[in-house]
């Protein structure tokens, strides 16, 4: 069985250079972004039977093999990154789409989001400097994601804060197979509800892949919480002189 190829790294940096460009095209114009995540998104997707195999777990003389994907299992990214970019995709067709009206086609679940988070007026407009590569202006919004992460940035103007908010909604809600009252199994929704109040609404300010994004000033930095964590691991390894890599890799997990 053959994986598609997979390359980590290049979704955090993507939005970071459109942020920019936005910026550069349109210096007083608000951006905004949210967030759209998968409920439980790995245990949607079966495993291949000779993939199966390879993910079992031995205890005693049995071999224990994972029918659904695991966190743990080295292929498992690439089986699922194979549907969300698939959405992905579609959640950008959808958003580049002139005839689409978010009023009339959307998710059952876009009466969720709460009107986007615009920081003070008195916060001046960080301006953007010249990037080392070009970047076509795009003024509908662009979406990209990482594995379960669907991140939605758009600058703030006509429709895009309802077109963006409920794009990747929309194409989460079409690609996934619909809920039957009367399931054998019961199953939630394929979209993550209990994160989509807070982070699904657009704002300024947000956290992606563990950076805090300000898309009115141009700036990222850790979140307070890693921040404290990280600087406190710092000052304990330095003071060791030594750090057991658990610890280390526990450390980024967080």
């Amino acid at each position: 069985m053959f994986l598609e190829p997979l390359y980590y790294g290049g979704c955090l940096s993507l939005l970071i250079h459109y942020i920019i460009s936005v910026r550069a095209h349109h210096p007083t114009v608000t951006i905004l972004g949210g967030k759209s995540d998968y409920k439980a998104a790995y245990r949607r997707v079966h495993l291949h039977g000779d993939t199966a195999k390879k993910c079992s777990i031995m205890y005693k003389e049995f071999g224990l093999p994972s029918l659904r994907l695991t966190s743990g299992g080295s292929p498992c990214p690439n089986e699922f990154c194979t549907i969300s970019e698939l959405c992905t995709k579609l959640a950008n067709d959808i958003l580049h789409c002139p005839n689409w009206d978010p009023k009339i086609l959307r998710s059952p679940h876009s009466h969720l989001l709460s009107k986007p988070k615009i920081l003070d007026d008195s916060i001046p407009l960080g301006q953007a400097k010249e990037l080392d590569v070009e970047i076509p202006p795009d003024n509908w919004g662009h979406i990209d994601d990482f594995i379960d992460d669907g991140i939605s940035i758009v600058p703030d103007m006509g429709e895009n804060r309802d077109r963006a908010a409920a794009a990747m909604l929309l194409a989460i809600h079409t690609i996934c197979r619909l809920l039957d009252p009367n399931e054998t199994i019961l199953r939630e929704d394929c979209l993550s509800l209990a994160k989509l109040a807070e982070e699904g609404t657009l704002a300024e300010e947000l956290v992606v892949l563990g950076w805090q994004l300000n898309t009115r000033s141009l700036k990222i930095a850790l979140p307070a919480k890693m921040s404290k964590l990280w600087l406190a691991d710092l000052k304990s390894i330095l003071k060791a002189k030594k750090v057991m890599y658990k610890n280390w890799k526990r450390s980024l997990d967080v």
